[in-house]
Formats: C-alpha cells, sequence, structure tokens
C-alpha cells in the first residue's frame, strides 16, 4: 500500500514536474533505474513490484537530462502504461495518466526525431495515436492528428497498424460530425496506395510476413468502408461537389479515381467527370477515363485512341488497364500480332496479374486457323494457348478458377492420339510454331475426352 501511494504521488510530480529540480547524476540514475526496469519485466510488469527507486530515477533523467537517452520515453511508456493507465479506476487521475503518456510520446519525437533509417516522428506519432484509442478512445481527435500526422510523414513506408488505426478513427470522426462524409472515401483512396504499393513490394521481395500483414489491412480498410462505397453513396457525396466545382482538376481527378476504384465507372457521373476534366486539363489520365467511356459504349475506334494515350499514365494501374483494353480490342479486331504486344506491356506493369497471360492465350486460339491446316495442325496452336492459360494462373493464383475453365476448354480442341500419330507426332514431344505468327515452342498433347 506504501509503494502504491509512493507510486501515486510520484505520477503527479511527473505531472507536475516537481517544485524544484536537484542536481543529479545522469548517468547513476540511467543506469539504476534501467537495472530496476529489467527486474520489473521479469515479473511482466506486475504495478505491485515496482521499486520506488526506479521511479525516483527515472524522474530524475525524464526532467534533468531529457536528451540523455532514448529509452528514458520507452520506459516512459510502459511504466505509465503498465504501472499506472491500467490500473487506475479513477477516471479523473486517468485522464492525468494519459496526458503525461502523451507528452512523453511528443518529448521523444522532440529530443529524438531521427532513427536509424531517418526521421523517425511519423513512427513515434503513429504509436501515440494507436495508444490514445486504446486508453481514451473519448480522445479520438486528438489520436486522428496523430495518425494522420503519421501517415502523411511516412507514406509508403507507413507502418500497417497505423493505417488501420487511422481509417477507423477518420469513421470515428466522420460519425461524430468532425469531418465530411467525403472523408472517409478521400483517405481510403489515399490508404489503398499506400497498401497497394507495400502488397506488390513485399510480393517482388517474398516478404510473406509483410505480405500477409497488409493483405490483412487490405481486407480491414474494405471492409470497414462498405457502408460508404456503394456506387449510389458515392454519386450522392460527390454528385454536388461536382456541381459546385464542374472545374476543378485535383477535384475531378479524385472523384475520377474513387469512382474507377470502386468499379462505378458506368455511372453518369463518372462520364460527366471524364468529359469535363479532359476538357479543362487533357492528359494520360483523362484520356483514359474517356477510353473507357467510349468502351462502355463499345465504340472501340474511339476507345483505342483515347487509350493509346493513356498507356502514358503515371498512375501505373491505369497505364496496365489501358494495354488490358487495347489487347482485348486488338483480339475483337482479329490484330493478334498487337494484342500480345500489348498485353505483354500491360504484363510489364504489374508482374502480379496473370490476366495479359489470359488474354496472349485467348489470341492464339483465336487465331489457331491461321497456323495450319487439316485435323492436325489447325489445332496445334491450341497447344500454346493452353501453355499462356497455365502460365496466368501460376502468376496470379487469383486467376485459377478462370484459367481452368479455360484449360478445360480449350483441351477438347487438341488433335487427337491418331491425329498425332499419322502425323508423326509423340505426345510430350516438343513442337515449334515457327511458321506461325505465334513463334512459340510447345508439347504435343492429345485431347481429352
Amino acid at each position: 500500500m506504501k509503494i502504491r501511494k509512493f507510486l501515486l504521488a510520484s505520477a503527479f510530480v511527473i505531472l507536475g514536474f516537481g517544485a524544484t529540480q536537484a542536481q543529479v547524476d545522469c548517468e547513476t540514475d540511467y543506469s539504476l533505474y534501467r537495472e530496476y526496469i529489467k527486474q520489473w519485466e521479469g515479473t511482466k510488469y506486475n504495478p505491485n513490484n515496482i521499486n520506488p527507486q526506479m521511479i525516483t530515477s527515472w524522474r530524475n533523467i525524464f526532467l534533468n537530462c531529457p536528451d540523455f537517452r532514448q529509452n528514458t520515453y520507452l520506459d516512459g511508456v510502459k511504466i505509465m502504461t503498465y504501472g499506472f493507465i491500467r490500473t487506475t479506476k479513477d477516471e479523473a487521475l486517468k485522464d492525468k495518466y494519459i496526458d503525461t503518456l502523451v507528452m512523453l510520446y511528443d518529448k521523444r519525437a522532440e529530443y529524438f526525431p531521427m532513427g536509424k533509417n531517418g526521421s523517425q516522428v511519423g513512427n513515434i506519432m503513429g504509436r501515440k495515436g494507436i495508444d490514445l484509442i486504446k486508453w481514451a478512445p473519448n480522445r479520438y481527435e486528438e489520436a486522428y492528428t496523430a495518425l494522420k500526422q503519421a501517415i502523411d510523414m511516412d507514406g509508403n513506408n507507413s507502418n500497417y497498424g497505423f493505417i488501420d488505426s487511422y481509417f477507423s478513427v477518420v469513421i470515428t470522426m466522420v460519425k461524430n460530425g468532425k469531418l465530411e462524409e467525403s472523408a472517409i472515401l478521400d483517405e481510403y483512396g489515399r490508404l489503398m496506395e499506400i497498401v497497394d504499393y507495400n502488397i506488390k513490394a513485399s510480393t517482388e521481395a517474398a516478404d510473406e510476413k509483410t505480405l500477409n500483414n497488409f493483405n490483412t489491412t487490405k481486407a480491414n480498410l474494405d471492409a470497414a468502408v462498405q457502408p460508404y462505397a456503394n456506387c449510389e453513396d458515392l454519386v450522392r457525396i460527390y454528385q454536388p461537389k461536382f456541381n459546385a466545382n464542374p472545374n476543378d482538376v485535383e477535384l475531378l481527378t479524385k472523384i475520377a479515381e474513387i469512382l474507377e476504384k470502386r468499379k462505378c465507372d458506368d455511372s453518369p457521373l463518372y462520364l460527366a467527370v471524364a468529359v469535363n476534366l479532359h476538357k479543362v486539363n487533357p492528359s494520360p489520365e483523362s484520356a483514359y477515363l474517356i477510353g473507357k467511356k467510349y468502351l462502355s459504349e463499345k465504340d472501340y475506334g474511339q476507345a483505342k485512341t483515347y487509350l493509346l494515350q493513356s498507356t502514358k499514365c503515371e498512375n501505373t494501374d491505369w497505364a496496365h488497364q489501358s494495354y488490358i483494353y487495347l489487347a482485348q480490342i486488338m483480339n475483337m479486331d482479329k490484330n493478334y500480332e498487337q494484342g500480345r504486344e500489348y498485353a505483354k506491356k500491360a504484363y510489364a506493369l504489374d508482374k502480379t496479374d496473370g490476366e495479359p497471360f489470359i488474354i496472349i492465350g485467348q489470341l492464339y486460339a483465336a487465331s489457331a486457323k491461321d497456323c495450319g491446316s487439316g485435323s492436325f495442325y489447325s489445332k496445334t496452336a491450341y497447344w500454346a494457348a493452353v501453355d499462356q492459360f497455365e502460365k496466368a494462373k501460376s502468376v496470379d493464383p487469383s486467376k485459377a478458377s478462370k484459367a481452368n475453365e479455360l484449360i478445360n476448354a480449350y483441351s477438347h480442341y487438341f488433335p487427337t492420339v491418331e491425329d498425332i500419330f499419322f502425323n508423326g507426332f509423340e505426345e510430350g514431344q516438343e513442337y515449334s510454331l515457327e511458321k506461325c505468327w505465334i513463334k512459340e515452342t510447345t508439347k504435343v498433347r492429345a485431347a481429352k475426352n
């Protein structure tokens, strides 16, 4: 009981900074309290096992040697969290402890802004925001400010946990009338760009842990945004903004990106935004929106004109999709070689997407009769087509179902065992399509029954 009273008194002194700051030996006090911290850690930070001298020595360092060691602030968070905040039932007192916790994060950012990899202020603010959400959910505005600073500062390097927490507190701000409803979708779009960047980077680096974390974050964001993200809601939120500022390039771009991401590109608002954006600021991005407009109307000639321009989009997702659309148009135009070139360019921009190989396989299958005649040679291109479908699902597991359907369908068009034999070939033998535009080497296979 005496220890507890001492700790409570010490906490009040910490909050008030004390009356007189005595001279201290920073090194001695630091070594002393750090030894007690290690012992306390062994008790799993049991508040009843705090040594009073630990508090005294830590407080001396905190007040008199603020730039001595970063551990002062890291340990201070543990002391305030495990020693006081978690155990007190007095809400007024708890709020004062939380004030001290917030001060610890702010002081750490002030005295130790740099970490091993550059600025760590964003990381510090993110942790402050998460602790505010955890210990003082009523102080959500402070949490929002801290987490927003973290995301703004760190961008693509943002911690996945901060992204999750920030989006949650954005929704809380909207529900409490502190932000406009459009902020939810604005921030969703921004955060998903960060998440997608990290998913792509961790996939390429074969970093499974990071990939799993960001995939989980992506699922969390998608689940959280659903009540606000159907096309009807998007139009309701953004139509008045468009009506008020129909020539605002920044606004038009933002609306277009959100409608595109949520697949609301068949709405009248999307078309109006696309047209206005191209009028006031012609660009690859606005060309993409116009190209999609013509594509939806099945005006493939006009769509091709604009989509060729949009392949130069800085937004690589849009450039990638432009090549996908162009490849599909070439398939309809029977311009198979050009279609393959566009599909290859799409894959070069996103090597996690198997759709380009699906398209190439379809191009091969569509041109099978151009690669030979008779019951054997007119069917050899289907081998190459199936090879592409196999490649699609190996690159992109999400395309496995679609690829398997196509594999099953086109395998039936393979030559029969008899046709293979009578043309002097064997199953499993390599076969070159060099005399055909495909120019691929594949393997001889017989049709499935």
